[in-house]
């Protein structure tokens, strides 16, 4: 019977001590996490949105998708996209979720932020994708990615805002910081319940020592 015990509280004390080095390490996860997220974040948006922006593009090329502002506005916001941006071969904004892009023609300038997406025109199924960068219309940080027309030649380019990407960094970062904490406390009760079978143990062989003397 004692030495079972025995057994269970060193089988306890060994998941205790390691839960808190999973703690520990969790902790400095948590603490890199942001450069971890930012990368992990930039890899996800690259493929969510050059996926909807080839869904765009199909929606373009079966004339499912109306270049008229209002109708714009209302597909932005129901897909979650801060900013969509559609050209003409010329790289000459014809459609977009903003009105004040009507118009606006994508640079040649080559040291120019917008320039690499003026590859897209002429391609037939191309991506370019870019990590968050100040716009040089406006300074405004955005993560842009763009990819090529189907239906003609053109860009479809789909922007977000530095700010809800880092809305959305703060909220997984704070999964981090909430497992840390979790699997710390799990390791405290766990010592707590070693505590008292070991204390247990040790009032039964007091009370055997007793009884043999």
């Amino acid at each position: 019977m004692l030495d079972q015990q025995k057994e269970a509280t060193a089988l306890i004390k060994g998941v205790s001590g390691e839960i808190n080095i999973i703690a520990i390490n969790a902790a400095i996860e948590s603490a890199h996490a942001a450069s971890g997220i930012r990368t992990m974040m930039d890899r996800v948006l690259d493929g969510m949105m050059a996926s909807v922006g080839k869904l765009v593009a199909r929606l373009l090329d079966t004339h499912s998708l109306s270049l008229d502002p209002d109708s714009m506005k209302e597909f932005a916001a129901n897909i979650g996209i801060d900013e969509i941006y559609i050209t003409d071969a010329e790289g000459v904004v014809v459609g977009s979720n903003l009105e004040t892009g009507i118009g606006w023609r994508f640079p040649d300038d080559p040291k120019a932020q917008a320039y690499v997406f003026r590859a897209l025109i002429n391609s037939e199924d191309g991506v370019v994708t870019q990590p968050i960068t100040a716009r040089d219309l406006d300074s405004l940080m955005f993560k842009f990615v763009g990819v090529s027309r189907t239906d003609e030649p053109g860009i479809v380019q789909l922007g977000f805002k530095a700010e809800t990407i880092t809305r959305y960094q703060v909220e997984i970062g704070s999964v981090f910081g909430i497992l840390a904490n979790e699997i710390k406390q799990l390791g405290i009760r766990a010592t707590a319940i070693s505590k008292k079978i070991m204390d247990v143990t040790q009032e039964l062989e007091n009370a055997s020592s007793s009884k043999q003397n």
